[in-house]
């Protein structure tokens, strides 16, 4: 057989439960309020610590704020990339603090850009060449008398040839265009700078004598008759405009 049940229902176990912890807190009552009153006095103890060390934290003063000196003065030196920097240490057992310097980092300058212009100038004063070598040495106004001359003239075997003027104007467009381009390139690298306005004067002259041309080329295409007739009116572009060059 079986060993009986002692308990007949679970109210009964919980009822035998609750009279042993009785008896046990009625026996040891005295060591439970001891161990009690000792955890107590070590969790207070232990708030009281985290609540001065936190006050202490709180209470330290706050470092001062060194400012950069080259920042402070408002001076920016563009040439140098040297910096006075320091930090701050605090000293031992205290709370005062001491600035202490720290080596300074230099950093390399990077190397201007080298100057484009004298390029410019060379490949400007080569087109320019090219220019008083295809007049053969002669000024604009004096090139547009010789054609003129040549035009009228009875000896001459081009006389009344209209192709006198027209011909020299591919050449002309060409070193215009090439004067043009660097003309454009120089004052992108350069601004409207004095060097610039100088050299886009120099190539003036170049679009000044294919104007003339041009305008006695229009002037002459119904024939010599034309041409005749402006020439002695002054009434052509290189007579009004020659005498100011």
């Amino acid at each position: 057989m079986g060993c009986p049940k002692k308990y007949h229902t679970q109210e009964d176990k919980l009822q035998a439960v609750r009279e042993n912890s009785k008896r046990y807190y009625a026996k040891h009552r005295r060591d439970i309020s001891a161990r009690r009153k000792v955890a107590y006095q070590t969790q207070s103890s232990r708030c009281v610590s985290e609540r001065q060390e936190t006050f202490r934290i709180t209470s330290q003063p706050t470092p001062p704020k060194v400012q950069n000196t080259s920042q402070s003065t408002g001076h920016k030196d563009t040439h140098s990339t040297n910096k006075f920097i320091t930090r701050l240490k605090k000293i031992r057992n205290t709370n005062q603090y001491k600035v202490i310097p720290v080596p300074a980092v230099t950093v390399p300058t990077v190397p201007p850009p080298p100057d484009p212009f004298p390029r410019f100038n060379a490949e400007a004063l080569k087109i320019l060449q090219e220019f008083e070598d295809f007049l053969v040495g002669k000024a604009p106004s004096d090139y547009v008398k010789f054609l003129l001359r040549c035009y009228f003239k009875d000896s001459s075997r081009q006389q009344g040839e209209i192709g006198l003027f027209v011909e020299p104007l591919d050449v002309l467009y060409q070193m215009k265009e090439a004067y043009g381009s660097i003309s454009t390139k120089a004052l992108q690298a350069d601004g409207p700078s004095d060097r610039q306005k100088k050299l886009d004067c120099a190539g003036k002259k170049i679009g000044m004598l294919i104007w003339w041309l041009e305008d006695i080329w229009r002037t002459a295409i119904d024939g010599p008759y034309g041409l005749c007739v402006a020439y002695n009116r002054n009434t052509l572009a290189w007579q009004r405009e020659a005498k100011d060059v």
